[in-house]
């Protein structure tokens, strides 16, 4: 990530009131991520740490590259369901030597908020051919554990599911059990792509594809515990990974979007400011 502004001094502005229901978390990194939450917010702190990670995974490997003395801030509250919602959050990290950051904000024709940087730069990639238009968030990364063989989107179930290459239908809903309604599409440079959890399958085998073409409807269907899509890939017999296969870009808003998101990350500074006073 690019760096950004130095958090906003105490002294030259009064901290912004905490909306009604968020909680500010503020501590030093004096373990593993994880303990750091369990000790600065309780019962709440192993959940806290996983979102937390996810905001930052694009940059850093939490596991791997926090340093003791680093220091987390993160705005955020529980939602209707019961899981942690993050609106702002900021990593000190000695490692990087620079603060990053990542405030949720929707972008202007986007259907979900993501997660965006100061400048104007979205904090997570995404794929430069990807098997859904829009989505909430990405999960789930090949790198994430070796159990788990591709990414998962979260995504409301019926979102149109597209293949991203040319390609021709191989098979249909095998192994329903585990992968629920599923599609498989050969690419024509040989890759394997393997849609799972679907609500809907919209193909049939043996039938030709073009990018960008609806093959199926989301869904959580089969070894599922919530809304997603699973997309895999596969060449030469072993799983590859999706953002190397197909290649990432990070969004960038300009002008008077540019403004807006300026403004709103203003706003959530002045609220993590609450916890740089206090600390």
């Amino acid at each position: 990530m690019r760096p950004l502004l130095p958090p906003r001094s105490p002294s030259r502005a009064a901290p912004a009131p905490i909306p009604p229901g968020w909680e500010i978390t503020s501590a030093e990194v004096t373990h593993s991520l994880a303990r750091t939450f369990q000790n600065a917010a309780g019962d709440d702190g192993d959940a806290l740490a996983a979102v937390y990670a996810r905001l930052f995974v694009w940059d850093l490997d939490l596991r791997r590259d926090l340093q003791r003395g680093d220091k987390v801030d993160v705005a955020w509250r529980k939602d209707g369901r019961g899981d942690i919602e993050v609106i702002a959050a900021r990593l000190h990290s000695g490692k990087l030597g620079r603060t990053v950051a990542a405030y949720r904000w929707q972008a202007p024709g986007d259907a979900f908020t993501s997660y965006w940087q100061e400048d104007g730069t979205e904090v997570p990639f995404r794929l430069k051919e990807a098997p859904l238009q829009d989505y909430e968030q990405i999960t789930s990364l090949l790198k994430d554990r070796p159990s788990h063989a591709g990414m998962d989107f979260k995504t409301p179930v019926g979102t149109p599911v597209l293949s991203p290459r040319p390609g021709k239908i191989t098979r249909v809903n095998w192994n329903w059990a585990a992968n629920g309604n599923c599609v498989e599409v050969q690419y024509a440079d040989g890759g394997l792509a393997k849609f799972l959890h679907l609500s809907e399958n919209r193909v049939e085998e043996g039938t030709a594809v073009n990018a960008g073409d609806v093959i199926a409807l989301s869904g959580n269907t089969g070894r599922s515990t919530a809304p997603h899509l699973h997309y895999q890939v596969e060449k030469g017999g072993k799983v590859v990974d999706p953002l190397d296969y197909h290649g990432t870009v990070r969004r960038r808003v300009e002008g008077a979007s540019l403004q807006a998101l300026m403004q709103e990350t203003s706003r959530m500074d002045a609220i993590l400011g609450q916890a740089l006073a206090s600390r």
